[in-house]
């Protein structure tokens, strides 16, 4: 994971991930001169700094009469947030007496962010570790969401020995990574069949990925419709196996 990804990973935007990492670099800038580095219009760069400073990744100073802004030392955001982490962990026996139980195993979570969507693939990398979950989906918009990270989770899945059972669109097959370490066994729907959607279907929950929701994806646990899908899913295993049978 590089240095972008692992600041966006911790709350980040890509533009304010992208000033830090420039700051660390430069030793420090001033609005101007930052904003003419990241090509940017220095307008948009205040708000960028602002922010920045108000979360601790960045500090300010006067030299010669000048404003400049300076990357917060590594070591200290790190400090910063393993102090945020213990303040947490010191409220969490009282959030659990407020959380009611229905709240924990049944409804819906929406999902606004790609870095969102990458924290809960990161998630089931850890809790299906050596289980098995089906999809449905096109692999191009897919992956398109950010082709680095999910190429990258791909091979993730398989180390941690995550099988995975895919029912693709017909236009997936020319990205369709063939390689066995990956631990995916894949059928094809027929061409008719198209759809830019995705669908994980865990055992308590159910993943939809759409570029027409109002939501990049929403988590649906609730237990009748894991049912559906799960059924779905078998029936359309079974339709698209015995396509690929028949097939000339």
């Amino acid at each position: 994971m590089n240095n972008r990804r692992i600041l966006m990973s911790l709350g980040l935007s890509g533009p304010r991930a992208d000033a830090y990492l420039t700051l660390l670099e430069q030793g420090g800038a001033t609005a101007t001169e930052l904003a003419k580095r990241m090509g940017v219009q220095r307008t948009s760069v205040y708000a960028i700094l602002r922010s920045l400073a108000e979360e601790g990744f960045v500090e300010t100073y006067i030299q010669k009469k000048r404003q400049y802004f300076r990357a917060t030392k590594p070591e200290r955001v790190a400090v910063h947030f393993e102090d945020k982490l213990a303040s947490f962990r010191s409220i969490i026996p009282l959030l659990q007496t407020l959380e009611k139980e229905d709240a924990r195993a049944l409804g819906l979570r929406f999902v606004e962010t790609v870095p969102e969507l990458e924290r809960f693939y990161r998630d089931i990398l850890d809790e299906y570790r050596g289980r098995e979950y089906r999809i449905i989906g096109s692999a191009p918009a897919w992956e398109g969401l950010d082709t680095e990270f999910f190429v990258q989770y791909r091979k993730d899945r398989g180390v941690r020995g995550i099988k995975t059972r895919l029912l693709l669109t017909a236009e997936s097959a020319d990205i369709n990574p063939q390689d066995p370490t990956l631990l995916r066994e894949y059928r094809y729907l027929p061409p008719a069949h198209a759809f830019k959607s995705t669908i994980d279907i865990f055992d308590d929950k159910i993943l939809i990925v759409s570029p027409s929701l109002s939501a990049l994806a929403i988590v649906v646990a609730v237990p009748a419709m894991t049912d559906i899908f799960s059924s779905m899913f078998e029936m359309l295993w079974e339709y698209a196996g015995d396509q690929e049978r028949h097939s000339p």
